[in-house]
């Protein structure tokens, strides 16, 4: 079996953000904002943001009270500063607290209306602001404060206040569910469009792989035809060979993935028969480490680069030559190379079908990622390299 790690996908990101949005008791609401929404969720993120929030209402309370009280000066801001700093305070960590306290509560809350966790919140912030400075009040000893606490004028300012921060803080609460909705959406697009392009791409690798098979078989079949009368014995045993070649090959070749070990075996057995055709003028070299016995590639990848290697570059040469099959690590990729000793790619006519499937197969299969090279090879021939990443099976 070939393991693989696929990162997880933007549909479950995306599900997984909004099960958090809307369940999560711990909701901060400057996450309403993008710009706070870059670090994760902590006890100490939560704590600062709090500080950040409480030093928000201050200022915005500080700047009321000099546009709506004529009576204050410039001297008056830093006091009065000072006084809405501590009472955020209290209100804001009060909020905090509580609103942590009934987690619960909270999670059925967010999954209601829009309407209602206005209402809902706009309720709760009139009972914890009524709350808090109560208890400001109480401790500091400043005990004028609370006939006033309690009077309808606290009680309708406070609810007033908290409805227009419940509703700012709803508005970008369905801002933020709805944009993380959309990305579901386009999510679930996006894997629609990707499987029918995996579909269509192994469809048209299908294709290639069903264009390279018949290629060697009217090649072989032509062969067995040429020897039967030159050379009966000759084409009977190229015949049994080829029988067991596809014996051992045909399943092969209906998979997409295959061992290179395996791949190698068929291509030894494939190189047998063509050196009954050649005699002595086909010389055959393979390197495999053991330790890639087990790595993975698409099979039938190496016949089309062999045929090329013994038509355009040892048939032409009237003493032949040698073709050498090799196998390599090179970092994190599988380094695979055909390298014969013929006339070079040069001198060739046409590199055929069998290469350009090849760069197709190897281009739709791993992108960027995997590749095809031509090199000439020293003193003579050509050197065919294919780079695709190491994979192994277990």
């Amino acid at each position: 079996m070939i393991t693989t790690t696929m990162p997880q996908s933007a549909r479950l990101k995306a599900e997984e953000q909004l099960r958090r949005q809307t369940e999560s008791e711990s909701f901060h609401p400057l996450e309403g904002m993008q710009f706070f929404r870059r670090w994760p969720r902590s006890f100490l993120r939560d704590l600062i943001y709090t500080l950040i929030l409480n030093l928000m209402f201050a200022l915005a309370f500080t700047l009321l009270a000099y546009v709506f009280v004529k009576k204050i000066g410039p001297e008056d801001f830093l006091p009065i500063l000072g006084n809405n700093l501590i009472i955020g305070n209290v209100v804001g960590f009060a909020f905090w607290i509580v609103l942590s306290a009934l987690g619960p509560l909270m999670r059925l809350v967010n999954g209601r209306s829009f309407w209602f966790i206005t209402f809902f919140y706009a309720i709760l912030g009139t009972g914890i602001v009524t709350g808090s400075l109560w208890g400001y009040a109480y401790v500091s000893g400043k005990r004028g404060m609370l006939s006033w606490i309690g009077s309808s004028e606290q009680l309708i300012t406070s609810f007033v206040i908290s409805l227009i921060i419940s509703l700012f803080l709803s508005v970008m609460w369905k801002r933020r569910t709805e944009e993380l909705t959309a990305q579901i959406v386009l999510a679930e697009e996006r894997e629609r469009v990707e499987t029918a392009e995996r579909s269509a791409a192994e469809a048209n690798l299908r294709a290639l792989q069903a264009q390279i098979e018949p290629h060697f078989l009217f090649n072989t079949l032509a062969n067995v035809t040429s020897l039967i009368h030159t050379q009966p014995n000759e084409a009977k045993r190229m015949l049994e060979e080829f029988i067991t070649y596809l014996r051992a090959t045909l399943a092969s070749t209906r998979e997409e993935r295959t061992t290179l070990r395996g791949e190698f075996e068929m291509m030894k057995n494939f190189l047998s028969i063509l050196q009954i055709r050649m005699g002595d003028r086909l010389q055959v070299a393979i390197d495999l480490p053991p330790d890639l016995h087990h790595a993975t590639i698409p099979p039938m990848l190496l016949q089309p680069l062999i045929e090329n290697a013994i038509k355009h570059g040892l048939e032409p040469k009237i003493e032949g030559g040698t073709v050498n099959l090799k196998a390599e690590r090179s970092g994190a990729q599988l380094r695979i190379s055909v390298i014969d000793t013929g006339l070079g790619f040069g001198n060739a006519p046409s590199n055929g079908i069998g290469l350009k499937n090849v760069r197709e197969r190897i281009e739709k299969l791993y992108g960027i990622d995997g590749s095809v090279s031509i090199e000439e090879n020293q003193p003579s021939g050509t050197r065919v390299v294919l780079n695709i990443p190491l994979t192994m099976c277990s």
